[in-house]
């Protein structure tokens, strides 16, 4: 179960990352910098979190 919950909350990191990024163009220019480092950082963190916390599988194909 946590794993879903890890999957959810980094799938939702994710779009918001992306959702950054389009904001950026249309934030005032003093915020645009922020904006779209605020997506940098939310994109790698989303993939960042599943692989510390639910690591690598020992089940294989």
């Amino acid at each position: 179960m946590s794993n879903i919950v890890i999957a959810v909350i980094s799938i939702a990191l994710f779009i918001f990352g992306m959702l950054c990024f389009g904001f950026a163009f249309q934030v005032p220019e003093a915020w645009a910098y922020l904006t779209f480092l605020g997506g940098i950082i939310a994109c790698t963190v989303s993939l960042f979190v599943p692989m510390t916390f639910i690591g690598r599988s020992d089940r294989s194909w």
